[in-house]
């Protein structure tokens, strides 16, 4: 009985000795994949050595367990497919997502999080991300940060010119000595330098995890490695914090957001990460706020170009209304004047009703315009009678011309001579108000269509919300009213009686189409062909606009999209067309794109 716990002594001891017997029986080092350009966190000093906040601090947990490692040096492009064969076993820092979880062992929690940060030169001021529009933004190549920036700025519609570095510190002096007016990078490294000035724009926070390949056959050292990890995290008296302090340059970050009340919340999160979940929701308030903000007011810059762009189209609309009323209009106060002036038929009644008839009818064979011209048929008319020997008649080509009958029979000249007077003057006063008919229809035939036009053009929802649209009919209002600048020499072809009806902002959309076709009317000039095709496909509704004009510049095709940039005179255009078709159509969850060559230019 006194033996039993001296023994229970040796199986504890030989249990918790095995761990770092196990792990010092390997003989072969780990091989440890390092970014040699990405400090503080990893790179090679000056003397050629590695070293940073994760060289070091990996290094002193693998030095305690006793685990052998070597550097594999090269950029990430060169290390990422190393690692996914397991020729190299260990890399610090990557961002998760379900393709890599199929290659790499993750630990549960993720060891360090961060977002992306606008830095600039000491003394520059940035009071919005609106302030970044038509200036220069340097981003790390293949960085993922300067991709979040990329789709951050995109989404906004804000134009900036990107150009790129090949790492961290060129960059910083790119921004310190203003090459660049601002630079992209993660709050880790921001924080740590002095000679740039972070600033308050961040975006797409994101958490980082060491990792193992899964073809690696060290799990059990990576296991071990994690667990310490983790017992310093939780230990705010161990090295973990000392050399957060020595490269990151502040005390323990979570520290500093984490609320008072809230003790028990930040030691548990404290156990897996230095920079753990916690942080990510005690910042989630903060940047929902700052978002919130931030897209209230884009969403009133967009509302005021949008607005805008309607302000400016409507001197165009207005003009091509007026005129397409006006000439509509003259005509139907002409024929009203005329059909005043023709005495009432009654005259027929009494006279030979079947010579009236013939003769009326052989006049109605003929467009109504030729009357317009009598003068000139007259002559022809004279002309010909001449050649036929008929020519002993004055009156006849007289009568011919009035009653608008050109080419006349044997039959109808027979009767045109021996008509009575009162005959001829009653099929020409009927003959006059066919004219003045026909002329009034067409005519309300033209408002009819202009009116139908401008009613689907002005068509809003009060209520801000989609309605099904019939795209067809949007597409011929559009087309209707800005037919006054079409010309003589511009060709209309259209092929989109296919679309079908869809569910949009309705008064949003068509200002789409008429700044399209506005862009490709003023790319031709006065003469051209102007092509609108529409249907659907597998990816959903497409709508081409196609203009046969000199093409767009390569060096201007960059910028064809940047609000308030224009090509045209002063005063003849505000640059917002193009622009504001580019944020409705993507409000659809659509894309706008182009392709331009020398007589043929695509939206």
């Amino acid at each position: 009985m006194k033996g039993a716990p001296f023994r229970s002594l040796c199986v504890a001891s030989l249990i918790f000795a095995l761990v770092p017997i196990s792990l010092r029986a390997q003989k072969t080092p780990l091989v440890w994949g390092l970014v040699p350009n990405a400090p503080p966190t990893t790179y090679i000093d000056a003397a050629g050595k590695p070293t940073g906040f994760f060289i070091e601090l990996y290094s002193r947990i693998m030095d305690e367990l006793g685990i052998p490692y070597e550097f594999r040096v090269a950029p990430f492009s060169e290390l990422y497919p190393l690692l996914i064969s397991g020729e190299i076993d260990f890399f610090t820092t990557l961002l998760k997502n379900p393709e890599r979880e199929a290659l790499f062992v993750f630990p549960d929690q993720g060891i360090s999080a961060g977002w992306s940060q606008l830095f600039v030169a000491h003394g520059t001021v940035l009071q919005s991300v609106l302030d970044l529009q038509h200036r220069k933004i340097g981003v790390i190549t293949d960085d993922r940060n300067g991709a979040a920036f990329r789709t951050y700025v995109d989404s906004l519609a804000i134009p900036c010119e990107i150009v790129e570095y090949p790492d961290f510190d060129q960059l910083v002096r790119a921004v310190a000595g203003g090459e660049v007016f601002a630079g992209v990078q993660s709050n880790w490294f921001v924080s740590a330098e002095r000679r740039i000035q972070p600033t308050t724009v961040v975006f797409s926070p994101f958490k980082a995890y060491p990792v193992l390949s899964r073809n690696s056959a060290r799990r059990a050292e990576f296991d071990a490695v994690i667990a310490r990890y983790s017992q310093l995290a939780a230990d705010p008296d161990s090295y973990y914090y000392d050399l957060q302090r020595k490269w990151l340059g502040h005390e323990r970050t979570e520290t500093k957001v984490i609320p008072a009340w809230v003790p028990a919340v930040f030691a548990t999160l404290l156990a897996a990460s230095i920079v753990s979940a916690f942080v990510i929701r005690t910042l989630t308030s903060r940047l929902r706020r700052a978002n919130a903000d931030l897209e209230r007011k884009v969403e009133e810059r967009s509302a005021q170009v949008v607005r805008s762009e309607k302000l400016a189209a409507l001197g165009s609309l207005a003009a091509g209304l007026a005129h397409e009323l006006n000439s509509p209009l003259q005509a139907l106060r002409f024929a009203a004047e005329g059909l005043a002036e023709v005495p009432a038929p009654a005259v027929l009644a009494g006279l030979e009703s079947e010579q009236a008839e013939r003769i009326l009818q052989a006049a109605r064979t003929v467009r109504p315009a030729v009357l317009a011209d009598g003068a000139s048929i007259r002559d022809i008319l004279a002309s010909r009678l001449e050649a036929a020997g008929l020519s002993s008649d004055p009156r006849l080509a007289e009568r011919l011309a009035d009653l608008g009958i050109p080419d006349p029979d044997e039959a109808t000249l027979a009767r045109v001579r021996d008509a009575p007077e009162e005959v001829i003057s009653a099929v020409r006063d009927a003959r006059a108000r066919d004219a003045y008919r026909i002329a009034l229809a067409d005519s309300l035939g033209r408002i009819t269509a202009v009116v139908q036009a401008l009613r689907v053009y002005t068509h809003r929802d009060h209520r801000g919300t989609p309605a099904v649209t019939d795209l067809a009919e949007q597409i011929d209002a559009v087309l209707e009213l800005s037919k006054t600048r079409f010309g003589g020499g511009i060709r209309i072809l259209r092929d989109y009686a296919g679309l079908p009806k869809y569910r949009c902002y309705t008064d949003r959309l068509q200002q789409v189409w008429m700044a399209l076709i506005d862009n490709a009317l003023d790319a031709m000039g006065e003469e051209g062909t102007l092509t609108v095709r529409g249907r659907e496909t597998s990816e959903g509704i497409k709508v081409s606009v196609e203009d046969s004009g000199p093409g767009i510049p390569e060096d201007l095709a960059h910028r064809i999209f940047e609000p308030f940039f224009t090509t045209k005179p002063a005063g003849e255009g505000y640059g917002l067309g193009l622009a504001t078709a580019l944020e409705i159509v993507r409000s659809h969850r659509g894309r706008l794109e182009f392709e331009s060559r020398p007589g043929r230019t695509v939206f």
